[in-house]
Parts: C-alpha cells; sequence; structure tokens
C-alpha cells in the first residue's frame, strides 16, 4: 500500500509514527523507505517533538539555525533515547534498593539536563502505578539536586572574582533553582523574561537613546513600577514572604512581588542591556540602585570633569519610588542609623557576590520570621506560600540554598570562610545528603584550598561536623551498608511489636502525625541508623539529648519497644510505643507527608490508610 505514495507523503506519515518504531522496523521494509526514514529533516523534527531539554554540550539551538543535513540528527536522537534508558534503568535501582541509592542517584545526575524530560514525566507519575509515591519522590528528589547542582554552579564561578558585576541575574536566579521543582522559571526563563521586558520597554520608547542618563533612568524606574514589576502590595504584611527573595517569581508572578533587593536588581539587570552603567547598592535596611553617567558627561548629558563624581551618579529606589533618591538623603540616613564613619562604601557600587549574601541573609530573616509563628498559623502558611512544591518543605529549600551561597560567595582567603561549615555540613548530611556529588564536586576543593593556605596554618584538625571529607565518607559508609533485617521470628516479637510499617498514627502528647518507617522489640539498639530524638521526649524517657552524638541506649529502656517515623521535618524520629496513638482517617495526614513518605514507601492504600512499605529489605515480615 505504502509503494504507491510519493516521498512527501511518507514522511509526513512518519511524522506520526513513534521513532522507535521507524527504527526498528519501518527502515528494514526496503531501500527507499530506509532512505526516507532516515532523512536529516525527519530526525530533526523528532529531536524537537520528542526532548525539551539539552545539555549544553549539544549545542541544540546552534544547531537548528544550519541545514538538516549538516547534522546527524538521527544519532543525536538516538543518543537521548539511550540516556532516557540508562536514567530508567538507575530509577528503577534507586526505588528497588535502598543499597547505594546516593550511588546512583549521583549517577542520574551526572547525566545533566538530558535527563530532565525524562524525570518531569516521572514526577507526574500516575496514581494507578504501582510505586507512584517512591517513582515521583525519587523523581522529583534527582531532579532537585539536579537544579541544586546548576545553582551551584553558577555561584562557585564567583571565587577569586570578590569583585565581579557580571552576570547578576543569573547570580540571583540561582536561589530560585532550589525550589524550581518541576517548573520552567529556571535560568533561562528568567534571563529571556529580562530579555524580553528590555525589548518591550525599547518599542515603547523609540527615542530612548536620545536622552540623557538621568531621563533614561527615571523613564525606566517609572515604567517597571509603572507595570508594577518591582515593590509589593501591602507591604506592612507581605514583606517577609519567601516569595520576595525569589527573582524568578518576582518575574512571573501576576503581582510581581518583591524585596528592594530584587526591585533594584531587576531594573539594573534591564539598565545594562540598554546599555546604561547601573550597579546594586548595598545600603543598609534597603538597596537601591545607581546610575552612572557616560565618560565625559554628566547625567544631564553636558561636559563633565571626571573627578567630579557627585554629577555623574544618580541613586534610585525602584522598590518605594519614582523619583531620584539624592545622595545627601541617603548619607543622612546612614547618620540615622548610626554610621559615622565610612559611609561612602554604601554608596558605591556593590559586586554581585554581597548582593547574593545580602539576598542569602534575607531568607534566613524570613526563615527566623517563620519559624517564630505557629505551624497552623495563616500568616505562617502564606509566608511559605510558592508556585509549586510543599511550603514547609520550601521554607527548609530556601534556608539550604542561603547557607550554600553563603558558603561561595566568601572568598576562600578570608580567615572565616568555614565560620559557617559545621551548620551547612549538619543541614546537608541529615536532609540534603542526594546532593553528595554537589559537594564532592564544588565544595571539597574550595575546602581543601581554605585548608591549604599559608595563612590559615598552622591549624587544629578539622574533625566530624567541621570536615567535609569526614561526613561524605559516613555518608557513603552508610550508602553502602547491607540491610540489617528485622524479622517477626517469634509470637512474642509479634505481641511486642504492636504495629506495622506503614502505619500513620498520632503523637500522643506532642500530636504531631507520622508514619511507622522502622522497630525494635528490645530497646532502640537494633532501631535502623542514623535516627534522631526529639529533645523534649528524650528527657520525658530519662535520656540525655545531646545532638551531636548518635543516640545512646540506656539502662532503664531496654525492655521498651521502639519506633522511627517519618514526619515533615525528619526522616526518622524515635518514639516510644505507649505514645503511638494509630489513625484510619486519611484527611489528618499533612500534604506533604504523602510526598516525603515515597522515601520509604510505594503508595498508600486508603482504604486501610496505610502505607505501602518499600523497605521490605529491612522488614520482610511487615
Amino acid at each position: 500500500m505504502l509503494d504507491g505514495l510519493p516521498d512527501e507523503i511518507v514522511r509526513h506519515i512518519l511524522l506520526y509514527l513513534p521513532p522507535l518504531d521507524t527504527l526498528r522496523s519501518f527502515q528494514l521494509l526496503s531501500r527507499r523507505f530506509h532512505h526516507v526514514a532516515n532523512e536529516p529533516l525527519l530526525w530533526r523534527l523528532h529531536c524537537r517533538a520528542s526532548f525539551h531539554h539539552w545539555n549544553p554540550e549539544h549545542e541544540f539551538d546552534e544547531k537548528l539555525t544550519v541545514l538538516a543535513s549538516s547534522v546527524d540528527w538521527r544519532g543525536l536522537w538516538t543518543t537521548r533515547k539511550k540516556r532516557n534508558n540508562r536514567a530508567a534503568r538507575l530509577l528503577d535501582s534507586i526505588i528497588s534498593s535502598k543499597t547505594r541509592q546516593l550511588r546512583k542517584l549521583q549517577e542520574l545526575c551526572e547525566l545533566g539536563h538530558d535527563v530532565k524530560d525524562f524525570l518531569l514525566e516521572q514526577c507526574h507519575a500516575d496514581e494507578s502505578v504501582e510505586d507512584v509515591l517512591a517513582r515521583r519522590y525519587y523523581a522529583n528528589s534527582a531532579l532537585d539536586s539536579l537544579h541544586r547542582g546548576m545553582a551551584v554552579d553558577v555561584w562557585s564561578q564567583y571565587q577569586g572574582r570578590a569583585l565581579s558585576s557580571g552576570g547578576l541575574d543569573t547570580a540571583l536566579g540561582a536561589f530560585d533553582m532550589f525550589v524550581l521543582h518541576d517548573q520552567e522559571q529556571g535560568l533561562n526563563y528568567i534571563v529571556k523574561t529580562l530579555d524580553e521586558l528590555t525589548e518591550q520597554f525599547k518599542a515603547e520608547h523609540p527615542t530612548f537613546d536620545e536622552l540623557s542618563t538621568r531621563e533614561k533612568a527615571l523613564l525606566l524606574v517609572r515604567w517597571l513600577r509603572a507595570k508594577n514589576l518591582t515593590g509589593m502590595d501591602q507591604p506592612e504584611i507581605n514583606y517577609r514572604n519567601l516569595r520576595n527573595c525569589f527573582i524568578g517569581h518576582a518575574l512571573s508572578d501576576e503581582s510581581h512581588p518583591s524585596l528592594p533587593i530584587i526591585s533594584s536588581a531587576i531594573f539594573v539587570c534591564i539598565a545594562k542591556r540598554l546599555g546604561m552603567t547601573a550597579f546594586c547598592l548595598a545600603f543598609p535596611s534597603h538597596v537601591h540602585a545607581a546610575v552612572y553617567a557616560p565618560p565625559g558627561q554628566d547625567l544631564d548629558g553636558s561636559e563633565a570633569d571626571e573627578t567630579d563624581g557627585e554629577k555623574k551618579r544618580m541613586c534610585l529606589d525602584p522598590y518605594g519610588s519614582d523619583y531620584e533618591v539624592t545622595l545627601s538623603d541617603l548619607r543622612l540616613k546612614l547618620v540615622e542609623f548610626g554610621w559615622r564613619q565610612g559611609t561612602e562604601a554604601f554608596l558605591t557600587p556593590s559586586p554581585v557576590p554581597i548582593i547574593v549574601q545580602r539576598t542569602a541573609q534575607n531568607i534566613k530573616a524570613t526563615h527566623d520570621t517563620v519559624q517564630s509563628l505557629t505551624d497552623t498559623s495563616h500568616l505562617s502558611s502564606e509566608m511559605k506560600r510558592l508556585r509549586s512544591g510543599h511550603p514547609g518543605l520550601n521554607l527548609d529549600a530556601a534556608l539550604y540554598a542561603a547557607m550554600w551561597a553563603e558558603l561561595l560567595m566568601k572568598q576562600t582567603s578570608s580567615f572565616h570562610w568555614a565560620s559557617s561549615l559545621a551548620g551547612f555540613l549538619h543541614k546537608f548530611a541529615l536532609s540534603w545528603s542526594e546532593d553528595a556529588w554537589i559537594v564532592r564536586k564544588y565544595l571539597i576543593p574550595l575546602y581543601d584550598q581554605f585548608m591549604s593556605l599559608p595563612a590559615n596554618n598552622p591549624r587544629p584538625r578539622r574533625d566530624g561536623w567541621q570536615n567535609p571529607h569526614e561526613i561524605l565518607a559516613m555518608l557513603d559508609n552508610l550508602d553502602g551498608r547491607v540491610p540489617e533485617v528485622s524479622r517477626r521470628y517469634t509470637e512474642a516479637i509479634s505481641a511486642r511489636v504492636k504495629h506495622r510499617i506503614g502505619q500513620v498514627f498520632r503523637h500522643r502528647r506532642y500530636g504531631y502525625v507520622g508514619v511507622i518507617n522502622g522497630w525494635a522489640a528490645m530497646g532502640s539498639a537494633s532501631l535502623p541508623m542514623p535516627h534522631y530524638l526529639d529533645t523534649a521526649e528524650a528527657e520525658e524517657e530519662g535520656d540525655v539529648y545531646d545532638p551531636t552524638e548518635a543516640v545512646r541506649v540506656g539502662v532503664a529502656e531496654v525492655q521498651r519497644t521502639y519506633y522511627t517515623c517519618l514526619k515533615s521535618t525528619v526522616d526518622r524520629l524515635r518514639v516510644a510505643q505507649e505514645n503511638v496513638v494509630i489513625i484510619d482517617d486519611p484527611s489528618l495526614i499533612p500534604d506533604d507527608l504523602f510526598f516525603l513518605a515515597g522515601k520509604f514507601f510505594r503508595r498508600f492504600d486508603r482504604e486501610t490508610c496505610t502505607f505501602v512499605s518499600n523497605i521490605k529489605e529491612y522488614y520482610p515480615d511487615d
């Protein structure tokens, strides 16, 4: 039937045939069909339709601009398909066994952007999939880690460039990558949106180039504010909202809310695209923007002496004002703040590393504010809300981003570079261990460089939480351990351990909801490690709580039955059996717990209100 059709019709039909079918069968039918099925234009279309995210190494956008016949499009499609298959095998292996999960996640992430299409598909696995929770969780974990690796790569480029003023858009956009999840507003989106806003502004102001520097700056700041692209509504209520710290959120949100530092950055990024010399000023409590006149001119376009700096620079507050902010007003504010000396440092351009660190401080301030509120507070929920992801987890991810930024934006030549290292390593090891590949690739070289500097020697050896080498070694050791099996061999064990893996409970005293993911019939010695113990519960049970040590086994606890549980903030929290009150109402389970449950469970059974175990290696009888 196909033999009588012209090649043009056959080509059109092949567009609707799955590419694998073309490779495996159609091209084998005849020499003619083999020729038609391997035409470069067909496979270029398949590449564009099948894959939306590409590693930079492919130079995909550049390839689209040249003749189709000059590119091996079929080979490129085949390469991408093979990487997807590799990613699928790795994800299946990660889900099927806890052994070497970190190693496999590293291999998955090292495949780069080429596997993002596959991971996005797995993040939205259908509810009918037998291991839906595990599949979604680990696909999200790999995708998030991939995004964080991209952010850290951006920040790492500022080591040795403490005074750099380039790349402000991507340096601030790196924070967005920590909470991007399955959304599209990543680094490319931020750069593209700023480019589009610049073109839109130029189209609306065709005589812009004829204006003086002062007129250009005021026209731009008023345009941004008229478009509601800077500032925020009701700052007395919304100022500390987490989303205000992210430039990607500010650009994509309908109301475009942002802190002064982000508003100023948006102005500066567009001003630079328009050919203006603009910078952020890290003014205390409120970041401003500064614009400089071209060489030989003042702000109004007249000739000016290069030594007269006052006439060559102006300050603006894109967050809150349509008008110029005079240098005298800013100096007066500094005096009101108590600054008598060194005030000019706040009125000079701030390099990108300083602006990034300032943004990190704002994120920490938001985190501290939210932590001071109750979890049930409406204000707390609103402050944590982002475009996607679970609010509590996003807040933790933002704090983690701030910790990364502080380490990478401080120069290792500073004696204080490692002052925040212990806190970071603790956070990383307990909550973000899938980022071991990022720590190994980016942090270890900085740490080794810091330790090797003559100015820092001699110094005592750094151990434990002060040494990333030791933390990575600990995680590698845990990652490679053979599972310790706990079985219900006897009726006595079954009688003592009343509850099973996957059951949901409310803590009798503290009221939190958790999911059982471990048990020990006689004391806590055989509970899975590492596990953690709430301070108040430790005191109640007679333990002395020491967060720097593993949970110890007390003499008085030997006959008690213990469980570990998953809750919203901890993977494995120890709880005594008498504090476990089983619940059977799925509506009582927090939403973020359904997502986190994928780390230990395959799916949720609503009829029994239990999670189906994915840790049979450890508890085969549950």
